[in-house]
């Protein structure tokens, strides 16, 4: 939770300040960490407009999304309903 509330905080300062919000995510246990705690820290925020981010995977795999090897694929999988 301390996480991604880090995450929404650093999100708003960077949208209120007029720009984007660049996010750089690995796959791992951080996947499920933030599928779990980053919609509701974000429902709580909503300066952190997801629509100004820049979202990129940094460990990506040169495999399809569907690939069980592909961090994209695994975010995608299990990102929060209506997102």
């Amino acid at each position: 939770a301390a996480l991604a509330q880090l995450v929404v905080e650093a999100a708003a300062e960077a949208v209120a300040s007029g720009g984007r919000f660049a996010l750089g995510l690995s796959g791992g246990s951080l996947v499920e960490l933030l599928a779990r705690e980053l919609p509701p820290a974000l429902s709580a925020a909503p300066g952190a407009d997801p629509a100004r981010w820049l979202v990129a995977f940094c460990d990506e795999r040169l495999v399809p999304p569907e690939h069980p090897d592909s961090t994209y694929g695994a975010y995608r999988v299990r990102r929060a309903p209506g997102g």
